[in-house]
């Protein structure tokens, strides 16, 4: 799957339905060259995805319980203020 791709889908918390964002990052292990996780710009945030003030919604891999032709399903989810990705 390419990254283009999983930008398109829908990330949507398991436990309650509630749609988190689409994904506009990523975290890349150095030594393994593996994504580690995703960051996600809330739906009410997305015009402001160039914004290093703007909250984001950290995804690990591993929380990741299903991926759909337009849904990706997780299970819990981390909010992080003001993210430094790089």
């Amino acid at each position: 799957m390419k990254f283009t791709d999983i930008q398109q889908k829908e990330f949507i918390e398991a436990k309650d339905g509630r749609m988190l964002g689409f994904v506009n990052d990523a975290e890349i292990s150095k030594e393994k060259g593996t994504i580690e996780s995703f960051f996600l710009a809330e739906p009410k945030k997305m015009l402001e995805i160039f914004s290093s003030n703007r909250p984001s919604i950290v995804i690990r891999l591993s929380d990741i319980k299903v991926i759909g032709k337009d849904v990706v399903i997780v299970q819990s989810s981390s909010r992080l203020e003001n993210t430094d990705k790089h």
